[in-house]
């Protein structure tokens, strides 16, 4: 893959994770809100590898006020537990974005060749 299709292809992906951060911010359930503010995008590059990764993540670094831990019920709410329905944030922003994502892979596959 040429460097100037590698850099337009890490630019949407990058848009396409941000667009689905935001979707799943607009709708997981808030009670104080930590669990919303956490949910972002990460980049992780290797540049001896010529490779990046790029995810969207919740939990972890925020601090819930009500209980002083750290955000680590997201995968709780997002698959329910034996006390709590599933409350899904995360496959239902990526759903709502799996038509953007086929087309970005379909490019990148073509043009590849």
């Amino acid at each position: 893959m040429k460097m100037a299709l590698q850099t337009q292809v890490a630019d949407e992906i990058r848009e396409l994770a941000e667009s689905i951060r935001d979707h799943a911010k607009r709708i997981v359930p808030v009670d104080t809100g930590s669990l919303m503010r956490s949910i972002r995008v990460q980049v992780y590059a290797d540049p001896a590898l010529h490779v990046k990764n790029v995810g969207v993540s919740a939990g972890g670094y925020i601090t819930n006020p009500k209980t002083r831990r750290k955000v680590d019920y997201a995968g709780k709410v997002e698959f329910g537990t034996i006390h709590m329905r599933p409350r899904s944030f995360m496959r239902q922003a990526v759903e709502a974005h799996r038509k953007w994502l086929r087309t970005l892979l379909k490019k990148v596959v073509e043009d590849s060749r």
